[in-house]
């Protein structure tokens, strides 16, 4: 989004979709773990190394933060307002560079996608020096 202070408003500049964080895991993966014969007749399976979900989040983080750097590199924002989850904040601040960091001017730890445009708008307002 980008805010602008007069008269006091959103604009919805740009949407990223990620379909893939919605799937279940098993959705996610191609098959079955694989399986092992050891020598001595002992028999397991392949255990998967990590979350399939988190992989899909953690690419998602990736995702937004190219987003963030094309913006800053072609000047579309002076500073940033990131709204996430404490998890989704720090997969974002672990891709971002140090030259997005210094334009964050607030960083806020909620769930806010759901919310209404003017509930959104209204909740900056109150969470930011941005209110006027």
């Amino acid at each position: 989004y980008q805010y602008r202070r007069k008269p006091a408003q959103l604009d919805l500049l740009k949407e990223l979709q990620h379909p893939e964080n919605k799937l279940r895991d098993i959705d996610l993966t191609s098959d079955k773990p694989g399986h092992y014969k050891s020598s001595n007749n002992a028999h397991g399976a392949y255990s998967q190394q990590s979350d399939p979900k988190e992989i899909q989040i953690e690419n998602f983080s990736r995702e937004i933060a190219k987003e963030l750097d094309h913006g800053r590199t072609i000047h579309a924002y002076d500073n940033l307002i990131i709204i996430a989850l404490p998890h989704m904040k720090g997969l974002l601040f672990q891709h971002i560079n140090k030259h997005i960091k210094d334009l964050v001017a607030h960083s806020i730890e909620k769930d806010l996608i759901n919310l209404p445009h003017q509930e959104l708008l209204d909740f900056l307002r109150v969470h930011t020096q941005y209110s006027e």
